[in-house]
């Protein structure tokens, strides 16, 4: 059945991903969402919602290049860094379910540029455990997850991988990283707190800002009903604990490398799922935060475990959730 997903079926992959993502966006393109501006956001996610608050048809098609642009760079990590050729374009592929099985993600949204700088923070990360310019791939990954946060509050946690990779992936870890590490996560809120300063004279407001939108109430938390959302939720954390459990029974035989980063990709999962549920700011548009890791260890164990048939049933269902997440509320 995962055969389709190898390398030398690029074009058939694309092609049946295409038409799948589409028939979950159809109705977000026909009439498109806009997004409420009534609750806090953070600087540069304020700025960007000014820009696609100009067309809502522009914003969808915008959420929907963005999300593909994820996906290709999931390609790239996978191919790169811990999947066989064979496997590249299926983390891609569960990626995109992910992504278009809420209506609430089909509009343009910080979560998606904080995702795009997410995938930039892993591709510098996983270069300090190749020994690549050791110092600057720190600092720059520490930049990016931190850069994250100002285009979507709750991705300020994603900092919390740090103190987690950087054991997993540069050991021993000498004091010089740590301190990298943090000059490089301080930069994009020194900056933005010198523009706010000169622009309003308090460049505390950022901060206040950056509260308000972590614990201000939101009713964008769940679309069509908690019954269904929150059983597609769970459904993906089953999946992840399964797929946890085989990377465990394989902890004797896989590479090193292979380990260390999907036990990496575990944590951010898990990080991202206690945001969305803890938080009172979490929503749907933390997704595609979610989306990165799920997709990659969900693909993991539904490629790689020998109950072949069992693996069949729940990619399909993983399938028929998506479609019930999207059409909840017209079946109901």
């Amino acid at each position: 059945m995962f055969g389709i997903f190898n390398k030398k079926s690029a074009a058939a992959v694309f092609i049946i991903n295409l038409l799948i993502a589409l028939s979950l966006w159809e109705s977000s393109f026909a009439e498109p969402m806009q997004v409420k501006d009534d609750i806090p956001m953070m600087p540069l996610e304020q700025y960007l919602m000014g820009l696609v608050e100009l067309s809502p048809l522009l914003s969808t098609i915008a959420a929907f290049l963005t999300m593909y642009l994820l996906a290709g760079m999931l390609i790239r990590l996978s191919g790169k860094h811990f999947f066989a050729p064979e496997q590249i374009y299926f983390p891609p592929f569960v990626f995109v379910l992910i992504c278009s099985a809420f209506p609430i993600q089909k509009c343009m949204n910080g979560s998606y540029v904080a995702a795009l700088c997410f995938m930039a923070g892993l591709f510098l990360l996983f270069r300090v455990y190749l020994n690549k310019r050791i110092f600057a791939s720190i600092f720059l990954a520490a930049m990016f997850l931190s850069l994250a946060s100002l285009f979507s509050a709750s991705a300020v946690f994603l900092l919390l991988i740090l103190p987690i990779a950087l054991p997993l992936l540069c050991s021993p870890v000498a004091w010089r990283e740590w301190v990298i590490a943090l000059c490089g996560a301080a930069l994009p809120y020194l900056y933005a707190f010198t523009a706010i300063f000169f622009s309003n004279g308090d460049g505390f407001i950022l901060f206040h800002r950056l509260y308000d939108c972590l614990f201000a109430s939101s009713d964008w938390i769940f679309e069509n009903g908690r019954v269904v959302e929150w059983t597609y939720l769970l459904y993906l954390l089953l999946l992840v604990v399964l797929a946890m459990s085989m990377l465990l029974r394989g902890l004797l035989t896989s590479r090193v490398k292979v380990k260390k980063i999907h036990m990496l990709f575990v944590w951010t999962f898990f990080i991202m799922l206690a945001v969305m549920a803890a938080l009172p700011s979490g929503s749907m548009f933390l997704l595609p935060l979610m989306a990165v890791p799920a997709s990659v260890l969900i693909a993991n164990f539904l490629t790689l475990t020998k109950y072949r048939r069992l693996a069949g049933f729940f990619f399909f269902v993983l399938v028929a959730l998506t479609y019930v997440v999207q059409f909840y509320s017209k079946i109901i």
